[in-house]
Parts: C-alpha cells; structure tokens; sequence
C-alpha cells in the first residue's frame, strides 16, 4: 500500500473540519462571557495543525456564532478575531509537545494573550476614554473575564486532550495490529 505524499494527505484538513464543526457547535451553546471553548480549539489547532491551517478553526467558531447571533463594530470584532488567532498562534510552541504541564501553561498563556488584544475592543467603541486613565479602568474591568478565560481553558483542555489521550490510548490496545 502506497502513503499519500504530504501534499495529498487530507488528515490535517479532516482535523481541521473536525475542529471546526466542534468549536462552531461548542461555541453556540449558551455561555457564560468568558467562559468560551474557542481558546481550546485555538489550543487543539496549534497542537495538531500545520501552521496554515491553525487560524481556521478559530475563525470559524467565532463567525459562525457571529453571523448567527448578530456583529457588533468591526474594528472591535478585527480586535476579538486577531486576539483569538494570536493566542492559538501564541501557544503552539508551547504545544510542540502535548502534556499535562504544556497543556496548563498553554491554557493561561492563550487567555491572557486574548486579554491583552481583546481588551483594547472596548476602547475601540468609546466604553472608556482613551486617556491612561480610561486604559487602566478597562484593563481592570476584564481581569473577571480573562479569569473565566483561564477557568474555560483549563476545563475545556482538560477534557479535550485528556479525551485525545484516552481514545488513542484504547486504539493503542485494541486496535488489530497490521499482518496479524
């Protein structure tokens, strides 16, 4: 049997489809701000997609939720979509090598990327003045967010790579071996 060359191997787009439609579908159930399962699939993306392909399934989540539940100002939705790209694009040296510690830190380092880009939305759209002032208060209004943000990411990675793990493991076991 003959291996398809890299450039006819469709598991990173199957991979891709895949995170895509779990992280649209995760990301339409109600939850509470903060508490998103797209810094997850971010993770998923930058540990198991090539570099090309690791903004899509973000991008995906996140537009089809927001083609679905309505926009809001575009330079503040550039802001949200880039902050969810970083933090995946963030983590995925981190994520060179899937384990518990990587995985942990990964989690903390992709919300507070999102934080740190996402943050400036609310200034975007006038909430605060523009003024050190007005940046210090709208840094400190989203701590709460970006700790749901790491609660999310910690919970979420958690079950996801932990559910990767275990069902590569059972494949392990009890998968037929080839020519036997």
């Amino acid at each position: 049997m003959t291996h398809p060359n890299s450039s006819q191997d469709l598991r990173p787009w199957l991979i891709a489809l895949t995170l895509c439609t779990v992280g649209a579908l995760s990301h339409l159930l109600p939850h509470p701000a903060g508490m998103s399962t797209v810094g997850t699939i971010g993770m998923l993306a930058a540990a198991y997609l090539p570099r090309h392909l690791l903004p899509l399934p973000v991008l995906v989540s996140v537009a089809t939720v927001d083609a679905i539940i309505g926009t809001y100002g575009t330079a503040a939705m550039a802001l949200v979509y880039l902050a969810h790209i970083a933090g995946a694009a963030g983590v995925a040296p981190v994520l060179k090598r899937v384990g518990f510690l990587s995985v942990g830190a990964a989690a903390v380092i992709s919300a507070l990327i999102f934080y740190l880009i996402s943050n400036a939305a609310p200034m975007t759209v006038g909430y605060y003045p523009n003024t050190l002032a007005g940046w210090l208060a709208c840094y400190t209004a989203g701590i709460p967010f970006l700790l749901r943000g790491i609660a999310a990411n910690l919970i979420f990675a958690g079950v996801a790579f932990g559910a990767i793990r275990g069902l590569w493991l059972l494949y392990q076991r009890w998968a037929p071996l080839p020519n036997q």
